[in-house]
């Protein structure tokens, strides 16, 4: 089996204090296979490279079932375990997986700075960046909390940047053309700064792209789901999984209850969702990093703080 690099040790370099020596656990059975989701593979091979670590990937789209049936102890995935899941792994370990906030992938929308509108519905961006044999030649309409209730009255100029959606795979369903026939209106650039110009440029633009912490001085859009709400663009509603164009990745581990501390491997998984010293890395795949709040959230679930409000986190 494939060992973990000491050079790990630099990513907990900055929180000493949560990983003493006298918490590392030696007798435990190295974490081995590493379960992912298929779309996380450049991503966790990119983080594992950045420290030198040789572990082998486990791709399944059913990761939950890789750490019950003993193949993996670690586990990052987009979908939250079931409850008859955690019951399973339950009646196997005597104990439940530790689930901890890891990243999410987010797609934003922009707009120039001088049109009205404020949101967009999901059903919209379909019918603007969607493919079909007949594609719908959008206008804009009003936004429910537009100033004075005001809308360009002109068709919508859809941008984007190609080869954009590497592992976004939802919103890439939607505007992606595989059916012979099919094509969509938006125009493809070659990068950010070439897609941001054309919003600048176009009163009527709008465009995609895959968000990233290091984006600024943009108009983003809020998105109205299709329930009606809308959802500005941030981490709190990112991370709570209610922004639309969204999907949060957790991480499990197989920690045995009974034992304090954590193995040399156990540490480096736990480190990535303790720091925001990986950032650069995330956001070149399209990921965030964690806000504070979701760190404190983890540190928690791990026992190394105590809840900073009463009952916990949920």
């Amino acid at each position: 089996m494939k060992s973990l690099s000491s050079k790990s040790g630099l990513l907990l370099a900055t929180i000493p204090a949560l990983f003493s020596p006298v918490t590392l656990a030696n007798d435990v059975t190295e974490i081995g296979l590493v379960a992912i989701e298929p779309n996380m593979e450049a991503l966790v091979e990119d983080l594992l490279k950045s420290q030198e670590i040789d572990l082998e990937l486990l791709l399944s789209d059913s990761v939950p079932e890789q750490m019950i049936m003993q193949r993996s102890r670690v586990g990052i995935t987009s979908k939250k375990w079931t409850d008859k899941e955690m019951a399973r792994f339950d009646m196997r370990y005597g104990y439940r997986p530790t689930e901890l906030m890891f990243t999410a992938d987010v797609i934003a929308i922009l707009a120039n700075e001088d049109n009205p509108a404020t949101s967009i519905t999901v059903a919209e961006l379909i019918d603007v960046f969607g493919c079909s044999n007949d594609p719908k030649h959008s206008k804009w309409s009003s936004s429910s909390d537009a100033r004075n209730g005001e809308s360009l009255d002109t068709h919508m100029l859809p941008f984007a940047i190609d080869h954009n959606l590497k592992g976004h795979t939802t919103f890439s369903s939607w505007v992606e053309c595989g059916a012979d026939g099919e094509y969509a209106h938006t125009q493809f650039l070659s990068d950010l700064p070439h897609l941001i110009n054309k919003i600048e440029d176009e009163e009527a633009a709008i465009g995609y792209t895959v968000y990233s912490d290091q984006i600024s001085d943009v108009k983003w859009l809020s998105v109205v789901d299709n329930l009606g709400v809308n959802y500005d663009l941030n981490k709190e509603t990112i991370l709570s999984g209610r922004y639309p164009l969204a999907t949060v990745y957790y991480m499990y581990l197989n920690i045995p209850a009974h034992r304090k501390g954590f193995t040399e491997q156990e540490k480096f998984f736990i480190g990535l969702t303790l720091s925001e010293d990986h950032q650069e890395v995330l956001n070149q795949y399209g990921f965030i990093s964690l806000p504070p709040e979701a760190i404190q959230r983890n540190k928690v679930r791990l026992s190394l703080e105590e809840p900073a409000i009463e009952g916990g986190y949920k």
